[in-house]
């Protein structure tokens, strides 16, 4: 899911900004699917591991378009505390999850994220959460819930994994917002990337699966792809506002029914499709009437100037 940009976007950039966030998506799912291939062979820790170091690489390629390792200088650091231990915890249930569940149905459930994005704003960012959003996230909860399975009696206790994995992501998105309007979007990334890292060593010396060559590949290959991928996030966001670039985070359920079907040979049922549908477009109004929120704002602020 998306990470938010402190700094202001140009309308000329737009189409740039979509056209990198629809690649960052299809990159992501990508990687989201040789995790789910590899993750039966090898520990969490090290498909985490194998995420977070080669991702070292396109970053620090990267830090010059953001001037430099002055781009890692922050004020907040407790926030980026806040952020990396929520990431990191979202990574370890999430990947457990993915490579025991439905890739589809993980997909559907993630997009939660930003509803619990929401609901933290709350207590966190000190927001005001109107009937609209209040009713929106009422229904994409409900629609988490059709794809969970419960409701027809069908339930998958991976779903309670991939729950927890979104809300370890949403409060991540809280920690992102505060960052935002003070660090470089290339610090948090930096600083959440190392931290995984080091994270997934402590765990390693006990569970350790010696890879194959070919698995090696896959295994390095996922590191890249998510480091080149979140670039991409980032330059969309720069480019474009969350309201224009937010929606296409949505594609990746695209990816996901192809990639379950072509390699999985799984396809979900109308009760997931139709969960998922629910979950999008409360996901969906809420970027809306955040979007018209913000706008209000402006509208204010330069009313009163």
């Amino acid at each position: 899911m998306a990470a938010l940009s402190a700094e202001a976007p140009s309308t000329a950039g737009y189409g740039r900004g979509i056209a990198m966030q629809v690649i960052a998506v299809a990159m992501f799912a990508s990687m989201g699917m040789v995790i789910k291939l590899l993750d039966g062979r090898y520990p969490t820790s090290q498909i985490i591991l194998f995420r977070c170091a080669p991702a070292l690489l396109p970053l620090i390629l990267y830090l010059p378009l953001q001037g430099g390792w002055s781009a890692l200088k922050t004020r907040r650091p407790g926030w980026h505390l806040v952020r990396t231990v929520a990431g990191i915890g979202s990574m370890y249930v999430g990947f457990y999850a993915l490579g025991r569940m439905a890739f589809a149905d993980y997909v559907a459930i993630s997009f939660t994220a930003p509803l619990f994005g929401t609901l933290l704003s709350i207590p966190f960012l000190g927001e005001r959460v109107g009937i609209w959003r209040t009713g929106a996230v009422g229904l994409g909860f409900a629609g988490a819930l059709l794809t969970a399975g419960p409701i027809a009696g069908e339930f998958d206790p991976m779903v309670l994994f991939a729950v927890g994995s979104a809300f370890g992501y949403g409060m991540a998105m809280i920690a992102m917002r505060k960052l935002g309007s003070t660090d470089k979007s290339s610090a948090t990334v930096f600083y959440f990337t190392v931290a995984g890292a080091l994270s997934s060593l402590l765990l390693l010396p006990a569970q350790w699966v010696a890879p194959t060559p070919e698995d090696l590949a896959l295994l390095v290959t996922i590191g890249l792809v998510g480091g080149v991928a979140q670039i991409f996030m980032t330059e969309a966001f720069r480019l474009a506002p969350p309201s224009v670039v937010a929606p296409f985070d949505y594609t990746a359920m695209l990816w996901a029914l192809a990639f379950g079907f072509f390699v999985f040979g799984t396809f979900p049922g109308p009760q997931v499709l139709a969960g998922a549908a629910l979950i999008c477009a409360s996901g969906l109004f809420i970027i809306h009437r955040e979007t018209v929120r913000g706008v209000k704002r402006a509208k204010l602020k330069s009313s009163s100037l």
